[in-house]
């Protein structure tokens, strides 16, 4: 047997190791790890009309799976939705449409410089991660350079700009920071084109023109699409959640009228989830804007929850199953308004999340007065656990917050003792158990409220007193001037 006969009998057995492990795949495996790259990698090829190689293919697969599906483990919210990974994948294809169209019409000496592979990495960077950004862009640069001329230095160039890219572009939270990164990255394009005409000697002002363009365009292009791909998907980046943060949102300023007691409660649990958040390096952004948001149920019926009462209570007239019930319809009502205004798909996880499986002790007390057998699941908030550290955190936020009202002349000792037992209390129950917080982020978070409430129950010095003349008066003020 000769070496082209070996080579032949190789690549053979080589192709049918390969089909037979196709064949042992699952449904969902084989159409994430072979069927999507397989079909992304020959989209490309008709731009550049190219024929199909066994070995592109075989490289395009190898690329997606070892630099795309190992970024997606780096982000913890791809395993609790599959909207997270449909996103990614939508955005390359979108990606690898735009990356392989400028072939038709720019020449083959200016596609270094005119492929917008900043649009979709940027794109990926800012709604799913740094990480994701960077193993997409692998991904890319893989198909790119391989339908260009198979280059490995063209390879290197769009990795390097791809990984650039996606770090600018991680946690931005204004659009001019997306302009900013869209500029260092002209720079660096520049910069390199530069440098491979000067060391080929041919140098083009049409290429360099087009390379400091290509970013600053794509920019423009980026910040336009991101509001919709955000209300379509509900996968919100930091520049949506802040927006969202705004408290003159429809929903926040219809809670702040109808139930104001909620509304000043989301508040102040913000600026906590906000701080322990920091405290343990998780996303503070998101845990302050989902505090907002996560009684919006509360809007339904206000007047059934203490922090809106004045003096009537309505659960005094009603059974305590019945009670049971109301409370836990403000869970089912905030996720209708959340759906119903787009907001992002991990605020709904946060509602329903929040008070996890807690037992309502107070009418499932209520109710073993009236019938001792009462089952204590029957007085359950529906759950889940939460599922992430910034829900957990918010679920421990929520029963601080609202224990903390009833502390009289708080100290520091108080207030350190009353965090310590709320947190001891609910990880006891077990409710943190799918949170992914350890006891060392319980530690930095109990740490983080108590100063937090520490800082606001601090009381201000005492004025002298001052007789004024009461010039402007109210309205029902019938006392004599």
């Amino acid at each position: 047997m000769n070496l082209k006969e070996r080579k032949e009998v190789i690549n053979n057995n080589f192709k049918q190791y390969f089909l037979n492990l196709i064949g042992q795949m699952s449904v969902y495996k084989l159409i994430y790890y072979f069927l999507y790259p397989t079909g992304v990698a020959v989209v490309a090829l008709l731009f550049y009309r190219k024929p199909i190689s066994f070995y592109y293919i075989l490289g395009s697969i190898l690329f997606w799976y070892i630099f795309a599906e190992t970024s997606f483990k780096f982000n913890r919210f791809f395993k609790l939705h599959k909207t997270y990974r449909f996103l990614a994948m939508v955005l390359v294809l979108i990606g690898v449409v735009a990356n392989s169209s400028v072939s038709l019409t720019f020449s083959q000496e200016t596609l270094l410089a005119a492929t917008p592979i900043f649009l979709s990495v940027s794109l990926i960077a800012v709604l799913l991660g740094f990480e994701v950004g960077v193993g997409t862009g692998l991904f890319m640069s893989f198909l790119i350079s391989y339908n260009i001329g198979e280059s490995l230095g063209y390879f290197i160039v769009f990795s390097f700009v791809s990984i650039v890219s996606s770090y600018t572009a991680k946690k931005i939270i204004r659009r001019i920071d997306l302009s900013k990164a869209a500029l260092i990255v002209s720079l660096l394009s520049t910069g390199i084109i530069l440098i491979v005409d000067m060391i080929e000697g041919n140098f083009n002002s049409l290429e360099l023109l087009i390379a400091v363009l290509n970013p600053l365009v794509c920019s423009v292009i980026v910040i336009g699409l991101l509001p919709y791909i955000e209300s379509g998907s509900r996968i919100y980046s930091d520049v949506g959640l802040v927006e969202l943060g705004n408290l003159s949102h429809p929903l926040l300023l219809e809670l702040s009228k109808v139930a104001p007691g909620t509304y000043y409660h989301s508040v102040n649990l913000a600026n906590l989830s906000e701080s322990a958040a920091k405290s343990i390096g998780v996303n503070a952004i998101f845990s302050r804007v989902a505090s907002y948001y996560h009684d919006i149920g509360k809007s339904k019926r206000p007047d059934y929850f203490t922090e809106n009462q004045n003096s009537k209570n309505p659960h005094d007239d009603i059974s305590p199953s019945m009670s049971n019930l109301v409370i836990n319809d403000h869970v089912k009502y905030g996720m209708d308004l959340a759906k119903k205004f787009r907001l992002p798909i991990l605020f709904s996880d946060i509602i329903c999340q929040h008070h996890g499986t807690r037992v309502k002790k107070f009418f499932y007390h209520k109710a073993r007065k009236i019938n001792e057998s009462e089952d204590s699941s029957n007085f359950k908030y529906p759950g889940p656990k939460p599922k992430f550290k910034e829900s957990g955190i918010i679920m421990l936020a929520d029963s601080v917050e609202a224990a903390f009202k009833s502390v009289k002349e708080p100290t520091p000792g108080k207030i350190m003792e009353l965090v310590e037992e709320i947190v001891n209390d609910i990880y006891i129950e077990r409710q943190l158990d799918e949170s992914e917080l350890n006891l060392m982020d319980l530690e930095k978070i109990i740490t983080a409220f108590s100063q937090a409430l520490m800082s606001i129950s601090q009381t201000r010095i005492g004025y002298p007193e001052e007789k004024i003349e009461k010039v402007i008066r109210a309205n029902d003020d019938k006392s004599e001037k």
